[in-house]
């Protein structure tokens, strides 16, 4: 073989097997095949599978059976901190939002009693603030947190690794950038963000930290291979899920059914660990924050699909209507979908080639015209009088003045009065959706305030999803 040949040879091999750096943060995003460029900037292709063959078995028993127990062990003890850190970032992340959204709608309905164009500029200015905070911090700190982060981690978990998507910068500006655009009232939930940002906290604990911001560790550096850190991640997805909803086994079954193609009967039970360790943390950090040691922070965040004293079983004559509401849903979601693939095939080949720039006018031009719509439409409805309040409900109609929940006043002539669509959209996501959840509050909105909420909402969600 010649000279020549030999150095094709060691360029090829330097080109296809590498261990691909993640730039300025030096941290290594695991070793794989390259699909394009030889700079170490491209996407890597992962191989999860061990080959076991004579040396990697000599290898193991050398090891012995004291080496084999510890490693088992480690791996629980991270299955226990991805669920740790998951549930306390997701706390952070609820605690944020919750007392954001809380001083500003406090801080707009005592200004409306004063004047209503004040109240709505400060309204405005507010959620602007928040927007562009949250859109400043993913251009310029962490490009690789934008969007849900639900596809990058499925590519991943799937063996495409995408260069910066589990760096210690993305998780930080995927925190952040949760708690400006939800508080910032986007319509934009913190399901997909809770999913990335567990999936970041398990490959960081993985790696032993991160190196450019000296948060590492070496007796956390235990697990080399790809398929170790793929089961980690798969921890730090479901705890993710676990997180935004409260639900251990749906975070289970969302790894297990929409994530990963690998999956082993030992994974199961780690990730089912992880998520149950994340529904006790957030348990206690909820009965924590009901003492009101928490701001704002009400009912909190988490309780979506808490339903009690509802109706426990159903009758025959309503499974038409059952019937005739998912044909509907499954059309709006059809066209939602559609819909946001025309948006983000625009976004990506017109809009986001101008720059940074360009981003953050379009996110805060959402802000702009999200804030006067759920600001302005709520004075096309009138107020309803106040229903018969249960003693035993501990809702209060209506609010008192500076305050939102139940039945919010909004600018109503008489102190008796709400306006129900103005109860939705001053409110969080969270709490409307409790609200309208609520087996108590049976009359309190009228058809023509959630037709005219479904189709504002429905709009405002297609044109922030991807922006």
């Amino acid at each position: 073989m010649s000279s020549n040949h030999l150095q094709n040879g060691l360029e090829t091999a330097k080109l296809v097997w590498s261990r691909i750096p993640n730039g300025e943060d030096g941290e290594s995003e695991g070793i794989g095949l390259l699909s394009s460029g030889g700079g170490g900037n491209g996407v890597d292709s992962l191989d999860y599978e061990v080959i076991e063959n004579y040396a990697y078995r000599e290898e193991q028993a050398l090891r012995g059976k004291l080496y084999v127990g510890y490693y088992v062990v480690v791996k629980w003890f991270f299955a226990l901190l991805i669920g740790i850190g998951t549930a306390f970032a997701a706390v952070f992340i609820n605690i944020s939002v919750e007392n954001f959204a809380g001083w500003k709608f406090a801080l707009t309905f005592n200004i409306i009693q004063k004047s209503y164009f004040a109240g709505f500029l400060v309204y405005i200015l507010i959620n602007l603030v928040l927007v562009f905070s949250s859109v400043y911090i993913v251009t310029h700190f962490s490009p690789a947190a934008a969007g849900s982060g639900i596809p990058e981690i499925k590519g991943y978990l799937n063996g495409v690794d995408i260069p910066g998507i589990l760096l210690f910068r993305t998780l930080i500006g995927k925190i952040f950038g949760s708690i400006g655009s939800v508080g910032g009232g986007l319509a934009l939930g913190k399901e997909g963000p809770l999913v990335h940002t567990g999936a970041c906290i398990a490959s960081l604990l993985g790696q032993g930290g991160s190196t450019k911001y000296h948060l590492s560790s070496r007796w956390l550096q235990v697990f080399k291979s790809d398929r170790d850190r793929r089961d980690l991640v798969t921890c730090g997805c479901a705890a993710g899920v676990a997180a935004a909803f409260r639900a251990p086994v749906g975070g289970v079954l969302f790894a297990l059914e929409e994530v990963t193609s690998w999956w082993r009967s030992q994974l199961m039970w780690r990730v089912f660990f992880t998520s149950a360790i994340v529904a006790v943390v957030v348990r206690t950090a909820m009965g924590w924050c009901r003492s009101g040691k928490c701001g704002h922070f009400g009912s909190g965040g988490f309780i979506i699909w808490d339903i009690s004293d509802g109706q426990e079983d159903y009758s025959f004559e309503e499974l038409l209507p059952m019937a005739v509401i998912g044909v509907i849903g499954g059309l709006l979601g059809a066209m939602f979908n559609q819909l946001t693939l025309y948006m983000t095939y625009w976004r990506r080949n017109y809009l986001h080639k101008k720059g940074n720039r360009v981003k953050i006018i379009e996110a805060c031009l959402i802000s702009l015209i999200t804030s006067t719509v759920s600001f302005g439409l709520p004075l096309l409805r009138k107020c309803s009088p106040c229903p018969e309040a249960d003693p035993d409900s501990g809702i209060e109609c209506p609010k008192p003045p500076g305050m939102y929940g139940n039945y919010v006043n909004f600018y109503c002539s008489k102190d008796n009065e709400y306006n129900d669509l103005a109860t939705i959209f001053f409110n969080t996501q969270d709490d409307a959706i409790r609200n309208l959840f609520s087996a108590k509050t049976i009359h309190e909105y009228t058809a023509q305030s959630l037709l005219t909420f479904l189709v504002v909402h429905f709009f405002h969600l297609a044109c922030c999803i991807g922006s």
